[in-house]
């Protein structure tokens, strides 16, 4: 169980890296009410509608928000990840320095209203800033609302809540997020769809793109297997693709932590060299302590590189899934990357 476990989470962490064509890390959202943070949680929850709604697209590279989130904990900086909501300095330096984003996104709810009734019905509005991640300015701000009833006996949910979705408030922030999404889309110019491969059978290629994501039949796809290059700043570099056996990789971690086990157990802010070397226990000047899991501590200085393999078209489309037959010679494997070719 632990070695599916640990395996799961390379797959999760080697396909969150950047190949789209915007990368983006939703930071945590302010509310104009904070009596919709106590009630809903809006400024943890928001943030992970948004993300959710971005990734569906399949045009921009988002940041996972709760890995996010985790990983700050461990930052040099012992801060609530809470600050990041207008701190966009120490945001932009963490983003940089772990993830490959192109740009920050702050947020702000503005509306987040559950009027009960014979008709349970919610009005929402959020306020959304694209930030360059470079020179901290606002290249475009989107702001869009929705409204969306359900019967007098909905459920109500908090918004971190894996039952969020199905409520009113729910279902209406979906809808006011997906007018922002689409407005982004337009403002980047975004056309290149990327997706996966997920199953084979002889020369037929199932990928997770379909008539939603407005493919159609007779487009052609270009296909690469994917690595990802562990690079830490001590140049111990390490190369895997999707394939890492994960007993290997369970001994790896086991193995750097009996190497590290003569890293002193504390940890100044001031040390300027302090991100060249792994130390899972760390202090401030205050006397805090807080843990670093390695994990985490190397997923910031992986890169994605992808090889070419070959090309295929879409033969028979369906709406979530599409089918490309596979007339070349080169081997196709489950999760390699897909992506449309428009020329």
């Amino acid at each position: 169980m632990i070695k599916f476990i640990l395996l799961i989470i390379n797959i999760i962490l080697f396909f969150g890296m950047n190949l789209y064509s915007v990368a983006v890390t939703v930071l945590p959202f302010e509310s104009a009410n904070p009596n919709w943070v106590e009630e809903y949680m809006v400024d943890d929850g928001m943030p992970r509608v948004l993300e959710n709604v971005l990734a569906n697209t399949h045009l921009f590279e988002v940041s996972d928000y709760d890995l996010f989130i985790s990983y700050f904990a461990s930052y040099e900086i012992v801060a609530s990840y809470k600050t990041l909501q207008t701190n966009l300095q120490i945001a932009s330096e963490f983003v940089k320095e772990t993830f490959d984003s192109d740009y920050l996104i702050s947020g702000e709810v503005l509306n987040f209203t559950l009027n009960k009734g014979r008709r349970d019905t919610a009005e929402v509005e959020f306020k959304v800033n694209v930030i360059d991640i470079n020179t901290l300015s606002v290249v475009k701000t989107f702001q869009n609302k929705a409204s969306y009833s359900l019967p007098a006996n909905s459920p109500v949910h908090k918004s971190e809540d894996a039952l969020f979705n199905e409520s009113a408030l729910g279902r209406a922030s979906i809808l006011a997020f997906d007018k922002i999404v689409n407005d982004m889309i337009k403002f980047f110019k975004i056309s290149s769809l990327s997706g996966l491969v997920t199953r084979i059978e002889d020369n037929k290629i199932f990928i997770n793109l379909g008539k939603k994501d407005n493919i159609k039949v007779g487009d052609k796809f270009d296909i690469y297997k994917l690595e990802r290059v562990l690079e830490l700043p001590n140049a111990n570099t390490n190369t895997n693709n999707i394939n890492t056996n994960a007993n290997t990789h369970t001994n790896s971690l086991n193995q750097t932590f009996a190497n590290k086990s003569n890293i002193p157990k504390t940890y100044a802010n001031t040390n300027d060299n302090a991100i060249e070397e792994y130390q899972h226990v760390r202090s401030n000047d205050n006397g805090d302590v807080w843990f670093t899991s390695e994990m985490l501590y190397r997923y910031r200085f992986y890169n994605t590189k992808e090889n070419f393999v070959s090309s295929a078209e879409v033969v028979e489309l369906y709406d979530n899934y599409a089918i490309l037959e596979n007339k070349s010679d080169k081997e196709i494997e489950l999760m390699m990357r897909v992506r449309i070719n428009k020329k």
